[in-house]
């Protein structure tokens, strides 16, 4: 068996633990010696797939056995039937479910994944990693040994240490200071600073929201803390819902403790304003990591 030069890890999440975990798993890749990026399975174009030789999917589970929100246009298109039997004959993949045994459907999105890639041609590598969070040691207790055998299969010929990517640290991101003046990012404030303005946030009409309440409903003395808490629009917004809509919260900083981290900043003479802008870019598949740290950069880089 040939030795892999690159692999596309692809993760369906819903709330960013198989993100998290295929990021792991993308930086564990680099130290390897793949090629290949990390992202979201909706975020991935999918016609290149079938010139793809080897792919890893993590997915989550969610609602009554349903895929993550950033996988479904990517699963719809799996499931036309227009689609050729040996469409991705080519490809040798693995796929790592994450769910929950407590429930009825578990892991089902995982297991639909496998079987339809199947389906099209491709060739699993492994059975499907069926991780369950019930477990004393969490998802970890299946996902660190079948990942071991995994990577086996790509490297075959190379002795693969079980804990190399706790050993080294390779960043997704690079990031870059430019130090603007006040007025142009006084300018540059809206809305995309907290939603975003792509698809990779998957955030559906945002609207910014005050809390106008928050009660805890169970008693003090219960080991849950279970709040019920309201929310009020402001500058005049409207927000339509229906029931069954999830709702998803992204916090602002307080004043308080921003002022806290330019006083740091300023304590330790380090140039960084509040108005200064942070660019915040990913790594190109391609590029050599190693070599970009030896590179004399003219702007501000934050390790």
């Amino acid at each position: 068996m040939e030795m892999a030069t690159r692999i596309i890890i692809l993760y369906g999440s819903q709330t960013y633990t198989s993100q998290e975990i295929a990021e792991r798993i993308w930086r564990t890749t680099k130290i390897l010696g793949l090629k290949g990026p990390v992202m979201a399975m909706d975020d991935y174009p999918i016609s290149r797939l079938i010139h793809e030789e080897y792919a890893l999917f993590v997915c989550a589970t969610t609602g009554e056995g349903d895929e993550p929100d950033n996988m479904k246009s990517f699963w719809k298109f799996l499931l036309r039937k227009s689609l050729p039997t040996n469409s991705l004959v080519n490809l040798k993949f693995g796929v790592i479910g994450l769910g929950d045994s407590s429930y009825d459907k578990f892991n089902f999105a995982a297991k639909k994944l496998h079987k339809r890639l199947i389906q099209l041609g491709a060739q699993p590598l492994l059975d499907t990693a069926l991780c369950d969070y019930q477990h004393d040691l969490g998802h970890d207790a299946v996902m660190i040994p079948w990942l071991q055998s995994f990577y086996g299969k790509l490297k075959p010929m190379q002795d693969i240490d079980s804990d190399i990517g706790a050993t080294k640290f390779i960043p997704r991101w690079r990031t870059s200071l430019f130090k603007n003046d006040i007025e142009t990012c006084e300018n540059g404030l809206n809305k995309d600073m907290y939603f975003g303005n792509s698809n990779t946030d998957h955030f559906v009409n945002p609207i910014y929201l005050e809390v106008d309440s928050n009660q805890r409903t169970t008693h003090e003395t219960h080991f849950q803390d279970v709040r019920l808490i309201s929310f009020k629009t402001v500058q005049d917004e409207k927000m339509n819902y229906c029931p069954g809509d999830v709702f998803n919260i992204r916090p602002r900083n307080s004043k308080d403790d921003i002022d806290d981290l330019f006083s740091i900043f300023e304590t330790h003479n380090i140039d960084i304003k509040p108005h200064y802008m942070l660019n915040v870019e990913e790594y190109h598949e391609g590029k050599n990591l190693f070599l970009f740290w030896k590179k004399k950069n003219e702007i501000i880089v934050i390790e």
